[in-house]
């Protein structure tokens, strides 16, 4: 009875051992612990068989191996599974590193502009005109002046266009009035500009008609303006007529534009020297007007 127990029991144990391996390998560990675990389990197994077989009677006969299983070591891969197998590894990088799976140039905007730029350039088209158009009046001891003037800008080149009249109280106690027209027409050019203002370089020709002569003479002068505000500037001017006849015309005053920067209100002082250098009866006679002004007009 004790025989047969103990070959049956001989027998369970060796099939034990056989089979738990091969479970093992089945389900297929995720981790490096299942190839140390399942080493470590060939190697008790084979410590197991070899003391079931010391431990079986005379007679047993000792289980057979498949040919050439257990007798050399088993065959690793090429690579380092633990480390690059997904499948058997669940590999996490460090912290530091992070991947982007998008293109980098995907975050990325084209630049634009800057904001200056932008900036500087509504000022300067809120501030600079291309067309003016107005009435000048001028209040003078010996009566009056009024003009007209029309003028267009570009970029940097410019038109201006003014033709006015003055009256005057007659100088021979005759209680009458004299009459003078003066014109002029200039180009103009900017050689100073920004968002605060602009300097110009003008010339062109001045015409000047009296009762008894008519003078045309090459004209140079110089214009500016400032702006305080948007709707607020700083201007002056001044002419020069060196030739047949003199005569000096210069302004300073201040502009303020209104509804929507489309009209404009000028006012200051003016001054005005004629002289017509002797050329009517060899005596030079020659006026000094002074005189506040004011002036009002589209500015586009």
């Amino acid at each position: 009875m004790n025989r047969p127990f103990s070959l049956l029991s001989s027998a369970l144990l060796a099939g034990m051992m056989l089979v738990a391996p091969q479970a093992e390998a089945r389900f297929g560990k995720s981790s490096s612990t299942s190839e140390s675990q399942e080493d470590s389990k060939d190697s008790d197994s084979r410590d197991s068989k070899s003391r079931t077989h010391g431990a079986s009677p005379v007679g047993a006969r000792a289980p057979s191996r498949p040919s050439g299983h257990g007798d050399r070591p088993r065959e690793r891969p090429h690579h380092d599974s633990r480390r690059y197998d997904s499948r058997r590894y669940d590999y996490r990088p460090p912290p530091s590193v992070v991947y982007v799976d998008a293109p980098t140039a995907a975050y990325y905007v084209d630049p634009v502009a800057p904001s200056v730029s932008a900036s500087s350039e509504t000022y300067r088209d809120a501030r600079h005109k291309n067309f003016v158009f107005g009435l000048d009046f001028q209040v003078l001891n010996q009566g009056g002046a009024a003009a007209l003037h029309l003028g267009f800008e570009g970029e940097r080149l410019g038109l201006m266009l003014r033709a006015g009249a003055l009256s005057l109280r007659a100088d021979d106690g005759s209680g009458g009035t004299d009459s003078i027209s003066l014109l002029s027409t200039h180009l103009s050019w900017a050689v100073l500009k920004g968002d605060s203002g602009r300097v110009r370089l003008e010339g062109g020709l001045s015409v000047a008609r009296a009762p008894d002569v008519t003078f045309v003479g090459p004209s140079v002068g110089v214009s500016a303006e400032y702006y305080l505000l948007d709707s607020l500037a700083v201007e002056g001017r001044m002419h020069i007529t060196p030739v047949p006849y003199r005569q000096l015309d210069a302004a300073g005053g201040v502009a303020w534009y209104f509804f929507g920067n489309l009209f404009a209100l000028r006012g200051g002082m003016r001054m005005l020297v004629l002289d017509d250098a002797g050329f009517v009866d060899g005596v030079a006679h020659q006026d000094v007007l002074p005189g506040p002004y004011f002036s009002l007009g589209l500015a586009i």
